[in-house]
């Protein structure tokens, strides 16, 4: 199969990059660009957004993830701006190949530890069901308030399900309980309903258990500081498992392009004790 380069731009992400795709992804990439008018814009999104619910009707409806689905197998179609700065190899033969690589997931970076130990801290994957870009930040993208100090945090390993390594964070014992990330909008898929999500395990002896008037706040700050603030007890939580806990959603319209911060804190006089956290995924709402 032979390769072009192609330029390919999308929303304005990554203006003159140039990358290397397939035959069968030009003729796509090109019909993009000559139909987004002002695809870097406000404006070019919205003409986007006006495309897509021709289409398939109402986005987030059953029959628009049926004729989503219909459609064959093809991946978003900004996926290769994403995937520009990953340094990776992907099977691009066939739509079919490319897409079981883009479900199982992509690490988009590595960082190097003082152990020498590559870690990935930040995955890119595509809803299956819904052919939507997803996201996965892993504990070390996540700002965590004295997760350096090893009275308070401790750091662990553990194997993602593509067996990376990835590091995860053991909640030793602190007061003032703060984890926050923040993430661009720009590469979630348009007119879709998100939420985000923080993954975390609860040891059989953590802080939470029988206080039932103890709760985490969640918060999610969209771009136009728009701010969605909910409470949730963990005490009936069940214990050593993976489970998420849900921050809030979103959908993507041109008025929440832009960074969103999304946060958990506990900032009651009482001391924690007894939670691990995993990551925090930006993925579509399936309802």
């Amino acid at each position: 199969m032979s390769l072009r380069i192609i330029h390919f731009s999308f929303f304005g992400y990554l203006l003159g990059a140039r990358v290397v795709a397939p035959d069968w992804l030009v003729g796509e990439t090109q019909q993009v660009e000559q139909s987004s008018g002002e695809t870097n814009s406000v404006n070019g999104m919205k003409l986007e957004m006006e495309q897509v619910h021709e289409e398939t009707g109402e986005t987030d409806s059953v029959k628009g993830k049926e004729l989503t689905t219909k459609r064959g197998k093809k991946p978003p179609l900004n996926f290769l701006a994403i995937l520009f700065d990953a340094n990776i190899t992907l099977d691009t033969s066939s739509p079919d190949k490319l897409c079981d690589e883009l479900y199982a997931g992509v690490f988009l970076k590595k960082n190097t530890l003082a152990s020498s130990i590559s870690i990935s801290p930040h995955k890119y994957f595509v809803d299956k069901k819904l052919n939507k870009n997803c996201f996965e930040m892993f504990a070390r993208e996540l700002y965590i308030c004295w997760a350096e100090d090893p009275q308070y945090w401790q750091w662990t390993k553990e194997k993602d399900t593509r067996g990376e390594d990835i590091e995860v964070a053991k909640l030793v014992d602190v007061c003032w309980l703060e984890i926050q990330g923040t993430f661009r909008t720009i590469d979630l898929s348009l007119g879709t309903v998100y939420e985000v999500v923080f993954i975390v395990k609860m040891l059989k002896h953590n802080s939470w258990f029988g206080e039932e008037n103890n709760s985490v706040t969640l918060t999610i700050i969209l771009p136009r500081s728009k701010s969605l603030t909910r409470n949730e007890k963990l005490n009936k939580k069940p214990c050593e498992e993976w489970i998420e806990i849900q921050v809030g959603e979103f959908i993507i319209s041109p008025e929440n392009v832009g960074d969103i911060t999304f946060k958990l804190d506990d900032r009651s006089s009482r001391w924690k004790t007894g939670l691990v956290l995993k990551c925090a995924i930006i993925r579509p709402k399936n309802y």
